[in-house]
């Protein structure tokens, strides 16, 4: 269990409260009136913990960055939310992620990169850097990156490019990479929530990560995308899953996933969610054996509606106006999105889709086949790492293998590959959403309400209002560089199709 969930417990409670200071005002723990600078001399593995709990387990930016914003918009989700009708007037809702990431993930991140001990854990940090700032840019473009997390040095920091941001990210992770070593500073033991310390499994996370991307520049810069791509895979990729788990000894806050607290504080249905048709559909085509596991029908009440079965399970047609969540197939809040469900944040199942799309590309040897196929087995068995998830054995598997829309055909390999991520990344719809943006796949049928792309797919998130009041001149700057304005409907640099 992690180390600073037992911390967390009965006296040492004060330990978590010392951190809180460095994160932006939270809408879950509240503003605490204490000295900013209490935690500067924390030892970098309890801030590497904190840091990477907190983006598993905050219920605040889980809500609006990931569930109701990129989760809509990647078509997994649908709901009673604007967004879902492509509006962001919700000014709270389209900065959460932005302030969360910059107030409290990057402090607690950078604190530990400043102190330049040149050890395990600061290169962990590196990693971790890129995963949450590839989510920031890809969410909304050119953003604050040299300039940023430097305290009072620049007050109102500029924004650096898309393109430039990921060049430094190619750099960042190469370098952490290598500077991961066995002995290289103290032991970070189960201080690390990913890997309890295991070396080799943080440099195949690296390198997974490198290989996120490098694919995301596979359409804007197919030279750079393959030096990178064939780099990272050539590194070694995942063999073990990223993710966290959580003992939900209290329901909500640090020991709870944030997304599981979003589903259930407030009662079955109280999220808003159910799933959109075009993911459920796809299921059922494929007579897919995630579906019983992942999803359920409930009555208003609570209970199950067993008068339904999987296979009549109705999703929700993003944008359109519902009279009750309960007509709609949601995820199973006892299995997926309970208080104990774990937040992954890189799956073997990613990574493999990954390597069958480079392969598919003549950017690294071997079957894209076999890669497609483990990368299909791998999104079924890891919803083990669920607690009480029913086990999708092998057979299950190999049927599912032989399915007219998921059967290997190289004439399709593309389509298969890209929507079978897709569907793997349920509850990532930072990736989902991206990863669509970047290759259309699947073709997904845009939201029945023309919002404010006139009834297209959202191309990206306006920036928070407080960059228009406190930091215009950069933000002007950055602006000017989008097509048509501040709109969702620019794309980012590496979306060209």
């Amino acid at each position: 269990m992690n180390r600073l969930i037992q911390l967390m417990r009965g006296p040492a409670v004060l330990l978590f409260c010392i951190l809180l200071p460095l994160s932006s005002c939270d809408k879950d723990f509240g503003e605490l009136n204490t000295d900013p600078q209490a935690a500067t001399s924390l030892d970098s593995k309890f801030l590497l913990n904190y840091a990477i709990n907190r983006t598993g387990s905050s219920r605040y930016e889980s809500w609006r960055g990931n569930l109701i914003y990129t989760s809509q918009w990647a078509q997994h989700l649908s709901g009673s939310w604007s967004p879902d009708n492509y509006n962001t007037t919700n000014e709270d809702w389209l900065a959460a992620y932005w302030n969360e990431a910059y107030g409290t993930y990057m402090r607690n991140f950078q604190n530990i990169i400043d102190r330049g001990e040149g050890t395990n854990v600061e290169a962990m940090a590196k990693i971790f850097k890129v995963l949450v700032m590839q989510r920031v840019t890809d969410m909304y473009g050119d953003i604050p990156y040299t300039e940023a997390f430097q305290g009072g040095n620049f007050p109102q920091p500029g924004y650096d490019t898309q393109e430039a941001i990921y060049g430094f990210f190619v750099a960042e992770l190469r370098q952490a990479i290598a500077q991961l070593a066995p002995g290289n500073g103290e032991e970070v033991g189960t201080f690390d929530p990913l890997y309890a310390g295991d070396i080799d499994s943080w440099k195949r996370f690296g390198n997974s990560l490198l290989l996120r991307v490098g694919m995301r520049m596979s359409e804007v810069n197919p030279a750079v995308a393959q030096e990178v791509v064939s780099e990272a895979i050539s590194g070694g990729i995942l063999t073990e899953i990223a993710v966290m788990h959580f003992d939900a000894s209290q329901n909500g806050g640090p020991v709870s996933s944030g997304i599981g607290s979003v589903f259930n504080d407030f009662g079955v249905g109280g999220g808003g969610f159910a799933f959109s048709d075009e993911y459920l559909t796809r299921l059922q085509a494929a007579n897919d054996p995630r579906l019983p596991v992942i999803a359920l029908q409930y009555n208003s009440d609570g209970s199950e509606n067993s008068a339904v079965t999987p296979a009549e399970y109705q999703g929700k047609a993003n944008g359109a106006d519902i009279a009750t969540i309960y007509d709609f197939a949601m995820p199973n809040h006892d299995v997926m999105a309970a208080y104990d469900s774990p937040i992954i944040f890189y799956s073997v199942a990613e990574a493999q889709f990954s390597l069958a799309e480079a392969i598919t590309r003549g950017w690294a040897s071997g079957s894209a086949q076999d890669a497609y196929e483990a990368g299909v087995r791998a999104a079924c068995k890891h919803l083990v790492e669920y607690p009480r998830s029913t086990l999708i054995t092998d057979a299950q598997i190999d049927a599912l293998l032989l399915e007219g829309t998921v059967a290997w055909d190289d004439a399709n390999a593309m389509e298969l590959i890209n929507t079978q991520k897709w569907l793997a990344l349920l509850f990532d719809g930072f990736e989902a959403y991206s990863n669509f943006r970047r290759t259309g796949i699947p073709a997904l049928t845009p939201g029945l309400t023309a919002g404010e792309t006139g009834g297209a797919h959202p191309k990206r998130m306006r920036y928070p209002i407080s960059e228009n009041l406190t930091n215009r001149t950069n933000y002007d700057a950055a602006v000017s560089r989008l097509s048509g304005g501040d709109v969702i409907t620019a794309p980012v640099w590496w979306d060209v199709d």
